[in-house]
């Protein structure tokens, strides 16, 4: 029953088939159809952003855009919290500086340092000696290129009343490392510094490096990529640093409110409403996190509320993607919806190029069922047709090449059928050498048309029984030129031309018309040499007798090497063992 109904389902999907190729489809329709298809996809994408943009709640599309601002502040300063660290790693295990520190030699230490610094771009950098003592201090000018430095030697131990340097100092460490983060505040710039020990080759630490940022450029750097108002707060709410014009501190509820928080949620906040300039704001606020788990202030990002519909950079990305991909869907479904529809007109280009150099077996195989699939069989009836009238042309430009021969033979009272065997013979030995196809055809009709040049010979002389004096020899030898110049404007018959020409020249050079020699002499005309000459030795003429086949035979041998081409002869010799040639009259097979 099962398999019953499997055979019946496959009927069914045959004559589906059946039914779907003989619809026929314009290649139009194939074109706009998918295309349309495409465009509604996307329209109906486009309709959903854009009631996602409008319809969507806005004050809770601004929050989390919001809280989008703050987690790429709380990202940032992590990687700029990494970025710092490295160029300490750098600077600390440069070869030479913990010599120079030991050494106490402030100048060495700027030459090993400096080309770090630059390198990565670094705003300041400290160096201090094992009891925290100030060795170098290096720090970039505002507003200079990047190679300009401020360079100090103070000696001063100001640092170590900031606990995170003095815990380097003094060679402390916790669960994460030995290196701690924190903010300096001087009577300039407050700068945000990595601290870590610098170590001897020994493992003994002989001093401390710190690699800063200052908040200021912190600051305006979040600034222009999470594209808020950033501010840096302490735990009593005052400013340390704000890209706000007159920034604005926060109670203390608030700071209570972030920092008790901070253990239980992702992201620790507190949304509040501010005026600044006269444009309403809503900062969130998180706590400012260093690499060892410590708190060292708050950091707030701010939007301006009619901000709502601006995109920040993730949206961006989004979008970009979005219409990336509907380009990409685009362009893929282009090129292989021009590659279906073109596939079968180049099959038909090919081919058609292949019938203009005269290949007419050719025949592309439809693979649609539209316009295309039409052309197609129409080419293919005209390859056909265009076949058949020149296979009926080429049978009778033959069946007239073999009168013409005929004739001649009848003309000259040569033997009957001389010309008939020669030209078999001559294209079963050339087959024999390795020439096929089309030149075997050439050869035929070269052979049926070897003597053609004799027509212009008087019969006085191509009909005397007796020897030709010197004179009628020299017009005997033109026949050759007078088949060329009767062949050659044949275009058909050209390539035919070698027999006709050239095959009363001789391997050694002493033959006529041209006295080519060895294989300057065309093959065909080589082999038709060869086998003409066999074929008169046992043929009776008025002016002659036939050899037996023995004489014929050592006449042929004595003359290889000289007369004929000594490779034709052996393969005359093996196609006589072979075939026990007699005088035949039978039609040559090309």
């Amino acid at each position: 029953m099962g398999t019953n109904e499997g055979i019946k389902g496959s009927l069914v999907a045959i004559r589906s088939k059946d039914v779907f190729t003989r619809v026929r489809i314009p290649i139009r329709t194939k074109i706009i159809l998918p295309y349309l298809i495409l465009c509604l996809i996307l329209a109906l994408g486009a309709a959903y952003l854009i009631t996602q943009i409008v319809f969507d709640s806005l004050e809770e599309r601004f929050t989390n855009q919001l809280i989008e601002s703050g987690k790429l502040a709380s990202e940032m300063m992590f990687n700029e919290e990494e970025r710092l660290l490295a160029s300490l790693r750098l600077i600390s295990n440069a070869e030479g500086v913990s010599e120079a520190i030991q050494h106490r030699e402030a100048e060495k230490l700027r030459e090993l340092t400096f080309g770090i610094l630059v390198d990565n771009q670094e705003e300041a950098v400290e160096i201090l000696d094992s009891q925290g003592y100030m060795l170098l201090s290096m720090h970039h000018r505002k507003g200079g290129n990047i190679e300009e430095y401020e360079f100090s030697k103070d000696g001063d131990n100001g640092l170590l009343k900031w606990e995170f340097v003095n815990k380097v100092v003094h060679q402390q460490s916790d669960v994460f490392s030995n290196k701690y983060s924190g903010l300096v505040q001087t009577g300039g710039d407050d700068h945000f510094y990595i601290a870590g020990p610098i170590l001897d080759p020994a493992g003994s630490q002989v001093g401390t490096i710190l690699v800063g940022r200052s908040l200021p450029e912190l600051a305006q750097q979040i600034r222009e990529e999470s594209l808020g108002q950033v501010t840096f707060y302490s735990f009593a709410g005052d400013i340390y640093e704000s890209t706000f014009n007159l920034p604005e501190k926060i109670d203390d509820g608030s700071v209570a409110t972030v920092l008790e928080n901070q253990d239980t949620s992702s992201l620790s906040r507190n949304l509040r409403d501010i005026q600044i300039s006269n444009i309403d704001y809503q900062e969130i606020i998180g706590p400012w996190e260093v690499r060892d788990n410590t708190d060292i202030g708050l950091i707030g990002v701010a939007l301006p509320k009619s901000f709502y519909v601006s995109p920040n950079r993730i949206t961006r990305l989004q979008i970009i993607l979005l219409v990336g991909t509907a380009f990409f869907l685009v362009i893929l479904m282009g090129v292989n919806l021009a590659r279906i529809i073109t596939q079968p007109l180049i099959s038909l280009v090919h081919a058609s190029s292949q019938v203009s150099h005269g290949d007419l077996q050719v025949k592309v195989e439809p693979k649609s069922n539209d316009e295309v699939a039409v052309l197609t069989e129409a080419f293919n009836t005209m390859v056909s047709s265009l076949q058949s009238s020149r296979s009926a042309l080429l049978h009778a430009y033959d069946s007239t090449l073999e009168g013409w021969s005929k004739a001649l033979e009848l003309r000259d009272k040569e033997t009957e059928g001389h010309t008939l065997r020669v030209t078999k013979m001559t294209v079963d030995i050339a087959r024999a050498m390795g020439i096929n196809n089309e030149d075997l055809i050439h050869i035929q009709r070269g052979a049926l048309l070897h003597d053609i040049g004799k027509m212009g010979i008087p019969d006085q002389i191509l009909l005397k029984p007796g020897k030709l004096t010197g004179g009628e020899w020299e017009v005997m030898r033109k026949h050759p030129e007078y088949a060329y110049e009767m062949l050659w404007p044949i275009e058909y018959l050209r390539p035919a031309l070698d027999i006709p020409y050239y095959h009363h020249e001789h391997w050694d050079g002493t033959g006529y018309p041209k006295g080519l020699k060895g294989e300057e002499i065309p093959i065909a005309a080589r082999i038709f040499a060869a086998v003409d000459v066999w074929d008169a030795l046992l043929s009776d003429r008025p002016y002659k007798k036939a050899m037996s086949r023995l004489a014929a035979i050592a006449e042929i041998k004595s003359e290889s090497g000289s007369h004929f081409d000594p490779q034709v002869v052996e393969f005359l010799l093996q196609y006589l063992s072979e075939n026990d040639q007699e005088p035949m009259n039978e039609q040559p097979s090309p």
